[in-house]
C-alpha cells in the first residue's frame, strides 16, 4: 500500500467527516424539562427553494407536544419560525409569527400540527415556556414529551468529531501494520541477496550451486 494513498485515504475520511451532509428527513422524539423564562429548540432546518407552484414538494414539518402529569407549568406554546424572526425572539425584540405557525397556549391537550413551508429560508421549531407569546405566564419548570418529523427539508448535523477520530485511528492501525509488513519483506529481500551474495564468484560472478572450496564455473577458489 503506497504512502500516497494511505495519505488520500486519510484525507478523504477526514473531509467526509468535517463536512456534515444535510438530510432531507429528520425525525426525533423525547421527553424535556424546560427551566421557567425558557425554550426549547427541536429543529433547526432549511427549506432549500420555493414551492409555491408545488405544494407536493414543499418542506413540511409535523409535531405534537404534550404535557408530563409532573409538570409545574401548566400551559406552553409551539412555534415555527424563520431564522430571523428567531434571533429577534431570543433577543426579547418585538417578534411575529406566520398566522398557522404554531400552537398557542396549550397544555390541557396535545400541541399538534403539520405546517407546510413554501418559501425558502432557513427555520426553527421550538417549544416555548416564557410570556413572550400568547399564554398565560405563571413562572414553572416545563416537562413535556414530543415528537416531530420534517420532510423535504435539509437539517444540517454536528461534525462527528468521533466517528473522525475512529477512523483516524484506525488507519493509524492499517498505516502501522503496513509499515510492520514492509520491514519483513525488506529484511526478507536483504536476507535473500546476501546468501546469494555469499553463493556468488568473486571471479566470474556466477552463482554456484554447490558448496565446495572451488567455483564449478571457472575453478578460482572461492
Amino acid at each position: 500500500m503506497p504512502k500516497s494513498f494511505v495519505l488520500l485515504l486519510a484525507l478523504v475520511v477526514m473531509m467526509a467527516a468535517l463536512i456534515p451532509a444535510p438530510a432531507a428527513a429528520e425525525s426525533g422524539d423525547g421527553e424535556a424539562l424546560i427551566p421557567a423564562g425558557g425554550h426549547l429548540v427541536l429543529l433547526n432546518f432549511t427549506v432549500a427553494a420555493d414551492h409555491l407552484d408545488d405544494p407536493e414538494n414543499a418542506g413540511n414539518v409535523r409535531y405534537m407536544a404534550y404535557l408530563d402529569e409532573s409538570s409545574a407549568q401548566d400551559s406552553f406554546e409551539v412555534m415555527v419560525m424563520t431564522a430571523d424572526t428567531y434571533q429577534e425572539y431570543i433577543s426579547g425584540g418585538m417578534f411575529q409569527l406566520v398566522i398557522g405557525w404554531g400552537s398557542k397556549n396549550v397544555g390541557m391537550v396535545p400541541a399538534f400540527n403539520l405546517v407546510y413551508l413554501f418559501e425558502a429560508g432557513d427555520y426553527v421549531l421550538l417549544i416555548d415556556n416564557s410570556d413572550v407569546g400568547d399564554t398565560i405566564y405563571t413562572p414553572a419548570e416545563l416537562k413535556v414529551h414530543f415528537e416531530y418529523e420534517a420532510q423535504n427539508v435539509e437539517v444540517p448535523h454536528e461534525t462527528r468529531w468521533d466517528l473522525f477520530i475512529a477512523l483516524m485511528v484506525l488507519i493509524a492501525l492499517l498505516g502501522a501494520v503496513f509499515l510492520l509488513l514492509l520491514n519483513m519483506w525488506v529484511k526478507h529481500r536483504l536476507n535473500r541477496v546476501d546468501e546469494e551474495r555469499k553463493k556468488r564468484c568473486s571471479n566470474c560472478g556466477k552463482v554456484s550451486i554447490s558448496d565446495g572450496d572451488y567455483c564449478q564455473y571457472c575453478g578460482k577458489e572461492r
